[in-house]
């Protein structure tokens, strides 16, 4: 994927690194990762053959959470490290206008604490989403366990840097009960984590998203329609059915799918589900699936 990297200055949380591809008189396609991640995370999706017609009709647009670019250097002792409301509501909005792309009916991409920072802009910009495919996301705030797992993870970030409780907890949080059974891809994770990712800058994501405010009720606000998607094997499964029962059944759906990390483990059904959402929303209606052009079925979980 040929992208160019910007950083775009924000009023208060200095430089946002944004990777951009596509032609920017385009609708965007807008991506937020997740905590241990990068807007690399979403590559191999990206890039596989059932997306590339998809993406073909849109600008991308990844935008990173400050300090988790790979190689990162610390932040600033003094840095005001944005919230996840700061996030969807300030740092998007001005990423976008400074990019110069159009900023109505944007269509997004959120795994995890990004599919919470989507939710947040959504409801934050209004009639400017056209619509969200979210995966593992929460509209809760941190549970008991959750947050004591985090806050050890973050401390533990801070004082060690990379070490093996929070690599513990961050595989947990990616892969679920699925880990066993995915250890190429967690040894792959590992490598990340440790030759790429600054763990201090982590530990402040960590905390931000540990520190997650609930919105689960206003999510009858969101005008935009909403795909939900989560795992049969992901430590989310649970929130994510909570967070979709609060939801308008008008605008939303949910998906689920086999394994704990979808984008990796479902490619083809995800990809397939993200076309025919997409089609739902008036959008890419040339685009024909390349299953259906085979002649197979979809085979997933849909409810209203």
């Amino acid at each position: 994927m040929e992208e160019t990297k910007e950083l775009v200055k924000t009023d208060q949380y200095g430089d946002i690194t944004v990777f951009v591809s596509g032609d920017r008189k385009l609708r965007v396609f807008l991506t937020v990762h997740d905590i241990g991640q990068n807007h690399k995370s979403f590559h191999k999706f990206l890039l596989h053959e059932d997306m590339k017609a998809i993406l073909s009709k849109f600008c991308i647009v990844q935008i990173t959470v400050p300090g988790q670019e790979e190689g990162a250097e610390t932040l600033p002792n003094d840095y005001k490290f944005p919230t996840m409301q700061e996030m969807g509501t300030e740092v998007i909005p001005q990423v976008l206008a400074a990019l110069g792309c159009k900023t109505k009916d944007v269509v997004g991409l959120g795994v995890g604490a990004g599919a919470n920072i989507l939710c947040r802009y959504a409801m934050k910009t209004a009639y400017d989403v056209l619509g969200l495919c979210l995966l593992e996301c929460s509209a809760e705030s941190a549970g008991f366990l959750e947050w004591g797992q985090e806050k050890i993870a973050s401390l533990q970030l801070n004082m060690k840097g990379m070490n093996p409780t929070s690599e513990s907890y961050l595989i947990w949080h990616h892969y679920g009960n699925a880990k066993h059974h995915k250890l190429a891809e967690v040894h792959a994770f590992h490598d990340n984590l440790y030759k790429t990712m600054n763990p201090r800058n982590l530990a402040c994501f960590v905390e931000t998203y540990m520190a997650r405010t609930n919105f689960i009720d206003k999510l009858k606000t969101m005008k935009c329609r909403v795909l939900m998607v989560t795992g049969s094997r992901s430590a989310h499964m649970k929130d994510v059915e909570r967070t979709y029962s609060a939801m308008d059944r008008q605008n939303s759906e949910i998906l689920k799918l086999d394994g704990g990390d979808v984008m990796d483990d479902n490619p083809e059904k995800l990809a397939e589900s993200m076309l025919f959402f997409l089609q739902g929303l008036g959008l890419v209606a040339s685009v024909v699936s390349r299953k259906i052009s085979r002649g197979s079925s979809f085979t997933g979980s849909f409810s209203q």
